[in-house]
């Protein structure tokens, strides 16, 4: 684009001389058969160009395409909105409380017979833009400005429905806008005013809500925000209104275009209110005169300067006609200062702004043709990648489609459920459920500390022959155990509150029983968190499976969804009940066929005990053999130790294995064949259900047309970018 523009400021520069070059482009001359001839091929041309861009906005290209357009931006009070009827030759709203509070984007276009105009709303509520129309087509320009209230002031209320405002008054409008907290100071969504104008000009523009100062600074940022990310975009011509009875350095328009287009390139300025310089102002006139003819290097634009006399609200009343409007601004330039000095310029007045901003704007859009039909192409490739995305519409008959999809169903399950699937997740997920299981299960193993007082002494490591029969994912994990510390003075009580009528040296099994159940008796706590977990676990790999598998018809899903979750909640108090026997069964007797392991793991922990609570403590007994004053206290502590670590092996296993059988594998198992008995597929009626059940998704189904809209206009598009000749 800025190749463009800056061939076309060459060629449209004055040739006064060097030193005094200025944007003001020479007059063209030719004759009138060439003249006409000219005009009408260019006509063609510029309707067909205009008539793309129209197509490629209607799309919602804009959110993918990088669409040439215009920008109109000023403070308020600049001649924004005389400017934007002048163009336009309709009246939009003006007063205080309905100034431009969104952007109105304005396309004019000559191809029609007779005027007509169309207002649409254009939204982004999910990251692409869309239109929708909001009016019916307008015969009458005296329709326009209700109809661009009523649409800015939907916009604003995106709390009220929209066709709400369709019949509502100007009194009515202007209330609610006073009247309503919840109404938005402004809105970035687009109000779009389609005009056919046969004696118009072919031009697009946007309209950009003006520049505030004396409001919340909130609303101020909000606008200036809005301002700058519209002409951020190196493909978008800036173009900013400036009173001429104010210094340009005034102008915080003028200050954001050239933050946004440093080198000038892209911007155009429009002077508004000439008459509004009086003979005497001339400093002012110097000035001007100087900006305009490229005197002043910090104001220079390549697109250069244009001077308009807009309507003012007396001949805006009194409805004057273009023809007088164009011959008063004529009268006005070629008799005042500066202006003109500058009637050879072809840049005073309306007609040569309007013409020569439609044949920029046409150029840039001709430059941009090859990167348009890249970017539309692409989006024409996503487009297709998400079509094929989505799910297969129906083909078979319902009962084959029905059966397929549980069968598939049933073996995703079954993959997951086994191990077989690729991903291996529900395995990794369950595994680190029964890793949280057997740590909880650790924690309650007693800490036997085998010192008179415990408090005086640290823990003692676990025996090192005790590292190869404890789980290495335990056994190196620090644990903060919940039984204990017990320590020599506390086994010794507990021998002595189960001690009755037994002779010494007896130890009695109760208080063995005792300490062991203190471990033992906490069990049920961490087995039952194991398989609620579990259970929540499967649920939700079932809740995933059924939507992929179903959730393209929802009847279907919601239908077969509560046939499955029903099956699954059925094996429920079964599973939870056998959960409950596991460790029932680790209660009294204490019992294991496991001999030989507990022999062990008891020779380890009293030689441990024995030898952590020091030889040096200790006595000879009446038959002169060593004894240590706490034998019988160690002695227990390793015999508890020993069994509940053999009972610890045995629970972290059959725990999982219970759950991982009872609840998943039994599930899973001929799943396929229960689903099917339910569904009743012998009765009559079975094939007009399940065809009621595959009605799709609603929001497949709208996304799947959508798609399939935008792909047609889309290659509709791109055949007419690759085919376009200018």
């Amino acid at each position: 684009m800025l190749k463009r523009l800056r061939r076309r400021s060459k060629t449209t520069r004055s040739t006064h001389s060097e030193a005094s070059t200025t944007p003001f482009p020479e007059p063209v001359m030719a004759t009138a058969q060439s003249t006409n001839i000219a005009d009408t091929e260019y006509a063609r041309q510029r309707r067909e160009v205009y008539a793309l861009l129209k197509d490629l906005k209607e799309l919602g290209a804009q959110s993918n395409i990088r669409i040439p357009r215009i920008a109109v931006i000023g403070a308020q009070s600049t001649g924004k909105s005389s400017l934007v009827e002048a163009v336009t030759g309709i009246n939009v709203p003006r007063d205080s409380g309905t100034c431009t509070r969104c952007p109105m984007e304005c396309t004019i276009s000559t191809a029609a017979p007779d005027w007509q105009c169309q207002i649409s709303l254009q939204y982004d509520p999910d990251g692409q833009t869309r239109r929708e129309p909001f009016s019916g087509v307008l015969n009458s320009k005296a329709e326009v400005e209700i109809w661009v209230r009523r649409a800015q002031t939907a916009l604003l209320s995106p709390h009220v429905p929209r066709d709400s405002f369709k019949t509502k008054t100007y009194q009515e409008l202007k209330e609610l806008t006073a009247s309503d907290p919840q109404m938005l100071k402004f809105a970035r969504d687009v109000v779009v005013v389609d005009i056919n104008d046969p004696q118009g000009t072919d031009l697009s523009f946007i309209d950009l809500p003006g520049l505030v100062q004396n409001m919340d600074d909130e609303v101020i940022n909000l606008v200036k925000d809005l301002v700058e990310r519209y002409i951020a975009d190196d493909s978008t011509i800036i173009l900013i209104t400036v009173p001429a009875n104010d210094d340009m350095e005034n102008q915080q328009a003028a200050r954001l275009a050239r933050e946004a287009d440093p080198d000038g390139e892209r911007t155009i300025a429009v002077v508004t209110k000439p008459d509004s310089l009086t003979d005497g102002e001339i400093g002012a006139q110097e000035r001007w005169l100087n900006i305009l003819q490229g005197r002043v290097p910090d104001h220079e634009l390549r697109l250069g300067y244009y001077i308009v006399r807009l309507a003012n609200d007396t001949e805006r009343r009194s409805g004057i006609t273009r023809q007088d409007l164009d011959r008063r601004a004529d009268e006005l330039f070629s008799t005042t200062l500066p202006w003109n000095q500058m009637l050879n310029s072809g840049r005073l007045g309306l007609r040569n702004f309007i013409n020569d901003i439609s044949k920029l704007l046409m150029g840039i859009i001709e430059d941009a043709i090859p990167r348009l039909r890249e970017e539309a192409e692409a989006r024409l490739a996503q487009i297709n990648h998400d079509i094929a995305g989505l799910p297969e519409k129906l083909t078979a008959d319902p009962t084959t489609e029905v059966f397929s999809r549980m069968s598939k169903f049933c073996t995703a399950m079954q993959d997951d459920v086994y191990g077989r699937s690729e991903d291996k997740e529900f395995v990794h997920e369950s595994q680190a459920v029964y890793k949280d299981f057997k740590i909880a299960i650790y924690k309650t193993l007693p800490d036997f500390r085998p010192f008179i007082d415990h408090a005086k002494h640290q823990k003692p490591t676990d025996p090192p022959s005790q590292s190869d029969q404890m789980d290495q994912d335990t056994h190196d994990i620090v644990v903060d155990f919940e039984n204990g510390p017990f320590d020599l003075e506390y086994v010794r009580w507990v021998i002595k509150e189960c001690t009755g009528w037994q002779l010494p040296p007896h130890i009695p099994y109760e208080a063995k029983e005792r300490l062991i159940g203190l471990s033992v008796d906490k069990w049920p706590a961490p087995a039952a968190a194991c398989y609620e977990r579990i259970r929540v676990l499967s649920r939700e790999y079932i809740d995933s499976n059924v939507r992929d598998h179903f959730g393209q018809f929802k009847p279907l899903e919601s239908y077969i969804g509560k046939l499955i979750r029903d099956e699954h909640q059925a094996h429920h108090k079964k599973v939870s009940e056998a959960v409950r026997d596991v460790v029932e069964r680790e209660k009294l007797p204490y019992i294991t066929q496991n001999l030989h392991y507990l022999h062990s793991a008891r020779e380890s922990w009293l030689q441990h005990y024995r030898s952590a609570y020091g030889i040096s403590v200790t006595t000879y007994d009446s038959y002169g053999r060593l004894r240590c004053a706490y034998e019988d206290e160690l002695t227990v502590m390793a015999d508890v130790r020993a069994y509940v670590q053999v009972a610890y092996k045995r629970i972290i296993d059959n725990i999982p294995m219970t759950i991982q059988r009872d609840l998943n594998q039994v599930f899973v198992d001929d799943l396929l064949k229960r689903l099917i008995s339910k569904l009743d597929l012998e009765s009559a009626d079975a094939s007009d259900r399940l065809k009621k059940l595959l009605e799709e998704n609603p929001v497949i189904a709208n996304r799947r047309v959508q798609l399939a809209t935008d792909q047609r206009r889309l290659e509709d598009i791109v055949t007419k970018l690759s085919n376009f000749v200018v």
